[in-house]
C-alpha cells in the first residue's frame, strides 16, 4: 500500500508539470510511465485483491471450523469456552469483512499471518516450500519441451504418415489420463512390481517419479501443440513459394517456418508452466514431496485460512510473472515489435 500511495503522488507531480512541459517532455513521461507498466501493474493487483476477497469468502462459508479441527486432531474433547477464547485470540470471532481487511492490512505489510494449525508464520512455510514445487515444475518443463520439440516438428512435417498416425495416438494417453491416476500405475509398477525405487524416499530419486508423472501429462500435450503451431506455418502461403523456388524441405524447416513458430511455442511454454504448478498439487501428495502444494492441500483439509490465503497470494503473484515475461519475451523472437518499438520511441 505504501509503494502503491508514492506512486499515485509521484503521478500527481508529473501531472503538475504536464502544463509547463513542452510536447516532448510530455512524451518522455509517457515513454516512462510504459517502462513501468504501471497500468499493468494496477490491473495485477485488482486481479489479486478479486482472487484473494473469492477465496477468503469460499474458505468463510465452508462447513467446518478450524478451531475445533485443530483441538480435536489428536483425539480430545475441548469444551466450548477454550474453542471460543481461542477463536478470539486468532480473530476468527469477528465478522468476515473485519477479518479480510484485518488479513489484508497485515498483506500490505509484508505479514501473511500466522498458521492455525502449525503455529508458525505463513510466509516462512511458504518460502521454505516454495523450491521444491518450482523445481519439480521446472524440471518437468524442460523435460517436456526436449521430449515434444522434435516429436511434434516430425510429426507436422510427416503429417498423415503411419509415423505421424502412431504419435498422435500416443499423445492422446498423457491428456486423458489424470495425474493422480498415472502416479498410481508407476508407484505400482515401480516401487511394488519391480521394485526399482522404495515407496518413501527422501533421497535425490525422490524426483524420480513425480517428474515422470507430470512429464507424461504436459509433454502429450506439448506435442499435439507444436504439431498443430508446425502445420498452421507450413500451410501459409511463403512456405508454398519457398517450394516452388526449390528450397528443400528442411531448409524451409529449420530457416524459416521454426522462426515463424518461435512465438507461440514460447506463449505455449510460459502459460504451461503455470498450469503446471497448479498440477504439481496432486503429484506432490501421492508422492509425499514437500512442496508448496502439499502444504495447501493439507491446509485445505484443516481450515488454515492464513495458509490458504497465502498460498493464493504468492501463486497468483507467480502467474503474474509468468504472464509479463512471456509479454516480453515476444520482442526476443519476433523483429516486428522491435522495429515497432524504436520506432515509437523516436520523439
Amino acid at each position: 500500500m505504501k509503494a502503491l500511495l508514492l506512486s499515485e503522488i509521484v503521478v500527481g507531480l508529473f501531472l503538475r508539470f504536464f502544463i509547463i512541459f513542452s510536447r516532448k517532455e510530455v512524451i518522455i513521461i509517457k515513454h516512462m510511465f510504459n517502462i513501468l507498466n504501471f497500468k499493468k501493474l494496477i490491473s495485477g493487483l485488482i486481479i489479486i485483491l478479486g482472487i484473494t476477497f473469492v477465496s477468503f469468502a469460499l474458505m468463510y462459508i465452508s462447513p467446518g471450523d478450524p478451531v475445533e479441527i485443530m483441538m480435536s486432531s489428536n483425539g480430545s474433547t475441548v469444551s466450548e469456552e477454550v474453542i471460543n477464547q481461542k477463536k478470539e485470540e486468532l480473530g476468527l470471532n469477528k465478522s468476515f469483512l473485519e477479518q479480510y481487511a484485518t488479513w489484508l492490512k497485515g498483506v500490505a505489510t509484508g505479514n501473511l499471518g500466522t498458521s492455525i494449525k502449525y503455529n508458525r508464520p505463513v510466509s516462512q512455510e511458504i518460502l521454505s516450500k516454495l523450491p521444491a514445487t518450482l523445481y519439480l515444475a521446472l524440471l518437468s518443463l524442460i523435460i517436456s519441451v526436449i521430449i515434444a520439440l522434435p516429436i511434434g516438428i516430425f510429426a507436422a512435417s510427416n503429417n498423415n504418415k503411419i509415423s505421424e498416425k502412431i504419435i498422435r495416438i500416443l499423445s492422446l494417453f498423457g491428456p486423458s489420463m489424470p495425474s493422480f491416476f498415472i502416479a498410481l500405475i508407476l508407484m505400482y509398477f515401480v516401487c511394488y512390481k519391480f521394485r526399482l525405487l522404495p515407496v518413501s524416499n527422501d533421497g535425490p530419486s525422490a524426483i524420480i517419479l513425480p517428474t515422470i508423472t507430470m512429464v507424461i501429462g504436459i509433454a502429450s500435450k506439448f506435442i499435439r501443440q507444436i504439431k498443430s503451431i508446425v502445420l498452421e506455418e507450413l500451410n501459409k502461403e511463403y512456405v508454398i513459394g519457398l517450394k516452388v523456388r526449390g528450397v528443400s524441405k528442411n531448409e524451409i524447416l529449420f530457416k524459416h517456418v521454426l522462426k515463424g513458430c518461435a512465438l507461440p511455442i514460447v506463449t505455449m511454454i510460459g502459460l504451461s508452466f503455470g498450469s503446471l504448478l497448479g498440477g504439481a498439487t496432486i503429484v506432490e501428495t501421492v508422492f509425499m514431496w514437500p512442496g508448496i502444494g502439499k502444504y495447501a492441500v493439507e491446509a485445505i483439509s484443516s481450515r488454515d485460512y492464513p495458509v490458504v490465503q497465502g498460498y493464493i497470494v504468492w501463486m497468483s503473484l507467480i502467474f503474474l510473472l509468468i504472464n509479463y515475461l512471456t509479454d516480453k519475451s515476444y520482442y526476443l523472437f519476433d523483429p516486428r515489435l522491435r522495429r515497432e518499438r524504436g520506432e515509437n520511441s523516436k520523439w
